[in-house]
C-alpha cells in the first residue's frame, strides 16, 4: 500500500461526469418538461459537444450565459430532429440547474474517496466552469468531507481553463508533489486527458460512453465506470 512504501501520491478529479453522472439531472430536466421521444444518451453527448464549441465565447463575453445555454441545447436537439424554441431550451437549462443542486455521489465514488484518505493520498479537484455554478455542485456533492477546499480549483476563479497546463501547475503547487506522482481523473479527452498529458501527469480516462481512443493521447488507464475506477485506484495503492 502507499503508506507502507512511504510514497506520497496525488489524485485530482474532474467533477462533471467523473464524481457524478451528469446525464442523470440532464435527463430528468428533459423528461419533466417534454413528452417528445429522444435518444437521451446522444442528446446529452451532443449537448456536451456544443457546450465545448462555444465555451470560450461564453467565458470571454462574446455570448451571454443564456445565449450559451440556449445554443447548446437547441443545437443538440436539432441534430436529433427535435426543435426547441429559445424559451423551451432556457426552461430546460433552468430545470437542469435546479436538479444539479440535488446531486449525489454514488456509494462507489464515496468509497474511492474513503480509500484514498485511508492511504494518506493528497486529493484535489480541477473543474472548468463559472465559479458560482461549479462551487454549487461541489457543495451539493459534499466533497469537502474528503477534499480540502484549498485544493479545489474552479477555472472561473482563475480565468484559466483545462487543458491549459497552467491550471495543472497551480494544483501541483498546492499539493507539493512531483508530476510523476500525480494522477488526473476525468471524462473529457480534450480537457482532462490532453491537459494531464501536457502537465506530465498520469491520465485516467472515465469513458462511460465508449468513445474511440485517440492515437495521440497517452492514457494511463481507462475506466468504463466508477466501479472499474475503484479497481484501478486500488491497484495503484498496491504497487
Amino acid at each position: 500500500m502507499v503508506s507502507k512504501e512511504n510514497r506520497m501520491i496525488g489524485l485530482v478529479f474532474d467533477v462533471d461526469d467523473t464524481l457524478y453522472e451528469q446525464i442523470v439531472p440532464f435527463e430528468n430536466a428533459y423528461k419533466s418538461l417534454f413528452d417528445m421521444d429522444i435518444d437521451m444518451e446522444k442528446f446529452y453527448l451532443l449537448s456536451r459537444y456544443y457546450s465545448d464549441v462555444k465555451f470560450e465565447d461564453s467565458r470571454n463575453g462574446e455570448m451571454t450565459m443564456d445565449e450559451y445555454h440556449i445554443y447548446r441545447i437547441q443545437e443538440a436537439a436539432k441534430d436529433l430532429g427535435v426543435c426547441l424554441s429559445d424559451e423551451q431550451a432556457l426552461n430546460m437549462q433552468k430545470e437542469y440547474k435546479k436538479n444539479q443542486q440535488k446531486l449525489q455521489m454514488s456509494d462507489i465514488t464515496r468509497s474511492i474517496l474513503e480509500l484514498a484518505k485511508e492511504n494518506n493520498v493528497k486529493l484535489g479537484i480541477i473543474t472548468n466552469g463559472p465559479s458560482e455554478h461549479q462551487w454549487s455542485k461541489v457543495k451539493a456533492l459534499g466533497v469537502e468531507k474528503w477534499i480540502d477546499r484549498k485544493n479545489i480549483i474552479v477555472s472561473g476563479d482563475y480565468g484559466i481553463n483545462k487543458p491549459d497546463v497552467r491550471i495543472f501547475e497551480i494544483m501541483q503547487e498546492k499539493l507539493q508533489l512531483p508530476n510523476d506522482s500525480l494522477y488526473y481523473i476525468g471524462d473529457s479527452l480534450e480537457n482532462d486527458i490532453v491537459g494531464a498529458n501536457n502537465a506530465g501527469w498520469k491520465a485516467i480516462w472515465i469513458n462511460r460512453y465508449k468513445k474511440k481512443i485517440p492515437e495521440n493521447a497517452y492514457i494511463y488507464k481507462i475506466a468504463e465506470n466508477n466501479a472499474k475506477l475503484f479497481e484501478i485506484i486500488s491497484e495503484i495503492f498496491e504497487k
